[in-house]
């Protein structure tokens, strides 16, 4: 325990009574072994690592291979976009990949995952994208750190506590992370120069750095972070952890899901059924049938009332 936990829980401990204090001294105990269990687990994890490595080579080889391919100056030759199209098959970057973004994401050639520390994988976790040698950028590898940490030890609650991102070294005026300005914008500067400003972008939010004291980054458009996060009234600190959060959840989709099973999102396969959306589409063409029947039945005009007259003689 560090020494702020031992200051934060000294007056809690002073008051409880002798039979808390028994049965915090026994679960201390049982967290001692936890953790050695969690060791274990850890070790075993880097022993199957090991065991997968070979396949994921062969994997690289395969899509490096240039005989017979029609478009050899990408990343995976032997099948161009593999990569970027496994991203746009994940529900975690359908949204994060922009069209300019695609160009530059066909030069990745793998995306090679390890840990911060090989002796203890709760520190985190490092993410390195390949690139093969491209018009955008002269980096041959960009990389992504999630720094963690252990808010509260007894409910296993793990948390990212910083970013470090590697910024692309951009070659001139290749830069996609920069864009005009939307109509009604910033003026133009004198001379005619173009000016750019910062837009949403793969390379811009993927391998942000950022860490919880930090303010909230410029770039972020914070009406977007709300609506995702379903709320409107959300603080800055809380956007910050929100977007820490969100990069945490990228990462492990890519490290879980995407790296070992690539070619499944790539086809397609891997990706989960959305029952939720073709409820949505369903409902959505019954609204519609409703509405054709009800213009339909005005384009009729309304039925014509019974004569009074009539139904006395009848």
């Amino acid at each position: 325990m560090s020494t702020t936990e031992a200051n934060a829980n000294a007056p809690a401990e002073a008051d409880s009574p002798p039979i808390v204090l028994e049965l915090k001294r026994l679960d201390d105990e049982m967290l001692a072994v936890q953790k050695e269990y969690e060791k274990e687990v850890q070790k075993l994890k880097r022993q199957f690592q090991a065991q997968q490595a070979p396949f994921i080579e062969a994997r690289d080889k395969v899509l490096s291979e240039k005989e017979g391919s029609v478009d050899p100056v990408t990343g995976t030759p032997a099948l161009k976009g593999f990569w970027v199209q496994a991203l746009l098959n994940h529900p975690a970057f359908e949204d994060e990949v922009e069209s300019y973004d695609i160009p530059v994401l066909e030069f990745l050639r793998t995306i090679e995952a390890e840990d911060l520390d090989k002796e203890d994988a709760e520190k985190g976790f490092r993410l390195i994208f390949h690139f093969a040698e491209n018009p955008y950028f002269t980096d041959s590898t960009l990389s992504q750190e999630y720094h963690m940490h252990e808010p509260n030890r007894y409910n296993g609650e793990v948390k990212v506590k910083q970013l470090k991102g590697s910024s692309p070294k951009w070659k001139a005026g290749q830069d996609v992370t920069m864009g005009k300005p939307a109509k009604g914008g910033k003026k133009k500067k004198s001379h005619k120069e173009k000016l750019l400003e910062p837009r949403k972008s793969f390379f811009r939010d993927f391998f942000r750095s950022l860490q919880e004291e930090d303010e909230l980054p410029e770039d972020v458009d914070t009406q977007q972070l709300c609506m995702q996060m379903g709320d409107d009234e959300m603080e800055q600190e809380e956007m910050v952890e929100a977007l820490l959060e969100n990069a945490y959840d990228c990462g492990m989709a890519l490290r879980t899901q995407i790296i070992p099973f690539a070619v499944r999102w790539y086809t397609g396969e891997a990706a989960p059924d959305d029952e939720y959306d073709d409820e949505e589409e369903e409902e959505e063409e019954e609204d519609e049938d409703v509405e054709l029947e009800e213009e339909e039945a005005g384009r009729k005009g309304p039925k014509k009332k019974a004569d009074p007259q009539e139904c006395k003689q009848q």
